[in-house]
């Protein structure tokens, strides 16, 4: 008999019970019910401390401290994920946790702002009821909704994702309770200028020392396993230090520890998280690191025809085998000579130019930045595939010019860059989370915002010379197709975008492409005359070179516009909308190319999907800022092209009553009926 479904809390089709609860939680309403317990827990705390539900002045302050730990510790702890609590023993360590965390952020911010004078009956309590009600809740959920035998409440699923470290590096120990001992006196002679103690400062030491090992203990930072990198094995030790730090401002709360320094209490934490920095580095690269060995160097001549991947020249060469050999297909040199590549890439480039129509001699292949490779003597090729990311050239539209150069008509040109999208998902997977949120925004800073800032492109290009720069999907395509090729495929493979393009046509003559912030675009205009138009930018630099790509790819949406323009940036989709993009052509209104009402003016390449008779009707009238779709609020491209019909015959008859009414039928549908163009 065939198995049926695995059944689980969050899901199944068989179990309606479990069904229904899949229906009942989600991201929303755990936020909001938990909010709803949070606060049921703060103000029965404080009828039990104070008699009276409602809070004074300074308790609303500790009940708005609370909201803000709740929310921080809820994001920490996963509790608002749906994903949290897909099991028993999972969903109950979230709920522990998250209160903890709670507890953790209250007491920390209560002493390091010196505010002593809350109840801790009513902070702790408020902390350990939101966990009974939790718990509870989440019980009986489970309970009421799960049939599943091997996720019931039992001792083992509460446990099971506690996992105990093996693999304890004892010397790491040593080493890092001898900075601990160092960090707390260091610390303690910073203040007072001597290395005794006060009289009742032994206790302080002996209370961190504690802390010290019960936080190394449950983190497990002394585990040496296998860590994808250094930031990976960083993050355990700095988490052990933030609980260390959260732990120790517990109990100065809890225990009324207030007579210490603060300085001393917590200041000692944050030295050795600084010396263990140091010390964790270099052990992770002299014995962690260093244990992946570099491959030995060439000494034999196996090994040369191994890294070489080819046959063995005989001494006495044949030209007729050598001719052969260049004259035969390029697909086993090309699969060679990427086997260091995901075998995904090879099949790309395969399944969409025919390798065995080619010979070796019309295909180079070269891993290389350098514009000067280029410009020696060669034949011309029908296939160039560079294997170095597009993002380390400087100057990437003489380089794709001199491969354009390089290339027989039709000859196809393959590489891969880092896009936004894929550097984002890269710096996600190789760092931790919390950390990947600063190394992203630093990094997007340095390599996207820099370089497009007039005052700050000097200096970047002088600093990095123009290698790690993030490009946009949209500016490397617009690129390729502005130096006078077309896009025959894309695809993201390993966190990369490769692609290949195909000569087919000359390079643009535009001298100067847009790029900055207000872009200058080429429209038809009164007479079939070229006008330009300026707006503020709200595409990626060098889209307007692919909207045939786009077109092509993806066709036209309701009301005319590209479907799924992957062209428009964030800012750009908010700025339309409320039309901003559009507010330097009033200046093209001024100069006269511009009426009020008018046709929308167009791209040539736009233009030339119109049937001729229109093309020759937009001829006779000027553009305008509020075109007739904003009257008649056409649907497809066919009825925009009658709207535009209807409205340039109206005009021709009555000029002045024609943009009367279609000024006021506009001025309707975007006021009173929100009309908006995508």
């Amino acid at each position: 008999m065939k198995a049926g479904p695995q059944k689980s809390f969050l899901g199944t089709h068989q179990d309606r019970r479990s069904k229904d609860s899949h229906h009942f939680l989600t991201g929303k309403r755990i936020f909001c019910i938990d909010f709803l317990l949070l606060n049921a827990a703060f103000f029965v705390s404080h009828f039990l401390k104070q008699e009276t539900i409602r809070p004074d002045e300074a308790y609303t302050k500790l009940l708005l401290l609370f909201y803000l730990s709740w929310w921080v510790s809820g994001m920490i702890g996963k509790k608002f994920r749906i994903s949290s609590f897909q099991a028993f023993g999972p969903g109950m360590w979230t709920c522990l946790l998250s209160s903890l965390y709670l507890l953790y952020l209250v007491s920390f911010m209560v002493v390091v702002l010196g505010v002593t004078g809350f109840s801790r009956l009513h902070i702790f309590g408020t902390c350990l009821l939101l966990s009974g009600l939790e718990v509870t809740l989440w019980s009986l959920l489970n309970a009421a909704f799960n049939r599943r035998a091997t996720d019931r409440i039992s001792f083992e699923n509460i446990l099971s994702p506690f996992r105990i470290e093996k693999n304890i590096s004892y010397g790491l120990m040593v080493m890092d309770v001898c900075l601990a001992v160092f960090a707390f006196f260091i610390v303690n002679y910073l203040k007072r200028g001597d290395l005794a103690m006060l009289p009742d400062y032994p206790r302080l030491f002996l209370i961190f020392l504690g802390l010290w090992f019960l936080t190394s203990l449950v983190t497990g930072k002394f585990a040496v396993r296998r860590y994808q990198n250094v930031y990976f094995f960083l993050w355990q030790w700095f988490k052990a230090g933030f609980v260390m730090m959260a732990v120790m401002a517990v109990l100065i709360f809890g225990a009324r520890l207030f007579y210490y320094s603060r300085l001393q209490a917590l200041g000692p934490i944050l030295v050795l998280m600084g010396m263990e920095f140091f010390l964790v580095y270099f052990y992770y690269r002299s014995f962690i690191a260093g244990n992946n060995r570099e491959p030995d160097d060439v000494e034999s001549v196996d090994k040369v025809r191994e890294i070489l991947k080819q046959d063995p020249i005989p001494e006495a060469s044949n030209l007729d085998i050598l001719r052969d050999r260049l004259m035969s297909p390029a697909r086993k040199k090309i699969k060679n000579r990427l086997s260091d590549f995901p075998d995904e890439e090879f099949e790309f480039i395969d399944a969409h130019i025919d390798l065995n129509d080619m010979m070796q001699v019309e295909t180079a292949v070269e891993r290389t930045s350098d514009l000067f490779n280029l410009d020696a003597d060669r034949a011309m090729l029908r296939l160039y595939l560079n294997m170095k990311r597009i993002n380390d050239i400087r100057r990437l539209n003489v380089y794709f010019l001199q491969v354009h150069q390089m290339l027989l008509p039709g000859g196809y040109f393959a590489g891969f860059a880092h896009t936004i999208k894929t550097r984002h998902e890269w710096v996600y997977e190789k760092y931790p989370k919390y950390l990947a949120h600063l190394v992203y925004g630093a990094d997007f800073c340095f390599h996207r915002i820099m370089p497009k800032l007039p005052g700050l492109q000097k200096l970047y290009f002088q600093l990095t010379r123009g290698r790690g720069r993030v490009l946009s999907r949209a500016e490397l395509l617009g690129r390729l197709c502005f130096c006078g090729f077309d896009i025959v495929a894309e695809k993201e493979i390993g966190r990369r975008l490769f692609f290949i393009a195909k000569k087919a046509k000359t390079a643009s003559l535009d001298k100067s492409p847009t790029y900055g912030p207000l872009v200058q675009l080429k429209r038809s205009g009164l007479d079939g005359k070229t006008v330009f138009i300026y707006k503020f930018r709200t595409m990626h630099p060098y889209s307007e070179y692919l909207q045939q790509y786009v077109y092509d790819r993806q066709g036209l949406e309701r009301g005319g516009k590209l479907e799924n323009d992957f062209r428009l940036t964030t800012w750009g989709k908010f700025m339309r909308k409320l039309w901003l993009d559009e507010l330097p052509m009033l200046y093209n209104w001024l100069k006269g190319d511009l009426g009020i009402v008018g046709v929308r003016p167009l791209s040539f390449q736009y233009l030339s999907m119109y049937d001729k008779e229109l093309q020759m009707l937009r001829k006779k009238v000027r553009p305008g800022l509020v075109p007739p779709f904003y009257a008649d609020l056409p649907q497809t491209f066919e009825q925009i092209c009658e709207s535009e019909r209807r409205y340039i015959q109206a005009f021709l008859a009555s000029p002045v009553r024609t943009q009367i009414i279609y000024f006021w039928k506009a001025f309707v549908n975007i006021v009173i009926r929100g009309a908006r163009s995508k």
